[in-house]
């Protein structure tokens, strides 16, 4: 029976899944190396599949005091603005800072007695024994270790398979700014996509004194920074998206910082546990952020295993049903991602009508297939197929 928990790395899966063992009454220690809970001040869209399991936890509440309900999402064209579709999204859909997201998560696992515990550099595991060991030579044991500590992380290479990130050959532009700077049109303050030759914009508001959040996302093979965030230059990101409308274009410049991001991806290990030690959110499944999932995925990976650990009691059994479902899971967003990349940002002037038809057409169904899966629904019939 498991009684004591060791999470590496205090994202999303880390906390999530650390405020659910700990409601269930487990031990759970959970290790950042940094000082503090270090986020970049970056949006983030949470949609049904991962609110839902989010008021299950009860969660929700505390995380959406600090993001807003947007109520409307658009695709628009990148020269005019004109709208190619739009469509309704309720109350289950919530746009927040990422940093307000993870404090609000700590505060909830602290108020618990979960512990976290800073400046802790975890230097290996053993998962055939569940030992952590640290930069200090202390070691401890647990019945079970997550590993959650994102796309770079060392110990996915050590014992899950050395796959190495790999550029997408996308660049990302992120900036902040006021909401009086957004376009002058009608519902700017909404979700809104932009669709251009070879790049594509997205902006919505994040509940952060009033700060709305957009992304630029170019597609450019050449990324030479040994980091993979740097403070980019408006100079360059003028040159990149040249023709682009020019209030969009106001809208960026008025950020007082710019970074660029290499979009970076890692094809999924063929098990995503090894002995007693299993890997979650980005350290499992990075993937290009074209569908907005990846915080999603790491809420769902945490709901997933808690919901298991809750339900049976062997370990490995545990473990082989939730890599089974994870794994089928995060492949299909993984490789569904990566087509809306190439969706996003055709070029063709004869195929950009036709995508924009596409669009039109299908906006609706398309996000109503990813946002409505049902975890809980899986859940059930695997457990009980199990018991």
């Amino acid at each position: 029976m498991l009684k004591r928990v060791g999470i590496i790395g205090a994202g999303i899966s880390g906390l999530t899944s650390g405020y659910a063992l700990r409601e269930q009454g487990l031990e759970v220690d959970l290790y950042e190396r940094s000082g503090s809970i270090n986020e970049f001040g970056a949006g983030i869209t949470l949609s049904k599949n991962a609110t839902s399991l989010l008021r299950d936890l009860g969660l929700f509440d505390s995380i959406a005091a600090n993001g807003v309900f947007p109520g409307k999402s658009y695709i628009r064209d990148y020269k005019n603005c004109d709208v190619i579709n739009s469509m309704e999204l309720d109350d289950n859909f919530l746009t927040v800072d990422r940093r307000d997201l993870v404090d609000q998560i700590a505060i909830r696992f602290q108020g618990i007695k979960g512990n976290i515990h800073f400046n802790k550099e975890v230097t290996s595991i053993c998962p055939s024994t569940g030992s952590i060991s640290f930069s200090n030579h202390h070691d401890e044991s647990y019945d079970l270790i997550l590993v959650c500590d994102g796309i770079r992380s060392s110990l996915r290479d050590s014992h899950f398979g050395a796959q190495k990130p790999k550029f997408t050959n996308y660049i990302a532009w992120r900036g902040m700014t006021e909401k009086e700077n957004l376009p002058q049109f009608d519902d700017s303050e909404k979700v809104n996509v932009y669709y251009g030759p070879g790049s594509h914009w997205v902006h919505y508001p994040i509940g952060r004194d009033g700060m709305i959040n957009f992304v630029a996302i170019e597609r450019n093979p050449n990324w030479s920074e040994e980091s993979w965030k740097v403070e980019g230059d408006k100079l360059s990101f003028l040159k990149s998206f040249k023709g682009w409308n020019e209030d969009l274009i106001s809208m960026a410049n008025s950020s007082e910082k710019l970074y660029r991001w290499g979009v970076f991806e890692r094809p999924l290990p063929k098990s995503l546990f090894n002995g007693k030690a299993v890997l979650m959110g980005d350290a499992a499944h990075p993937m290009v952020p074209f569908l907005g999932q990846g915080g999603c995925l790491a809420i769902e990976d945490a709901y997933c295993l808690s919901s298991l650990i809750r339900k049976i009691k062997d370990l490995n059994q545990i473990l082989g049903v939730f890599d089974q479902m994870r794994n089928k899971r995060s492949r299909w967003i993984q490789k569904r991602s990566r087509l809306q990349g190439i969706f996003n940002h055709i070029s063709n002037p004869i195929l950009t009508p036709m995508r924009n038809f596409i669009a039109k057409v299908s906006m609706r169904s398309s996000v109503t297939k990813i946002h409505s899966y049902n975890l809980n629904e899986e859940l059930s019939l695997k457990i009980n197929s199990k018991l």
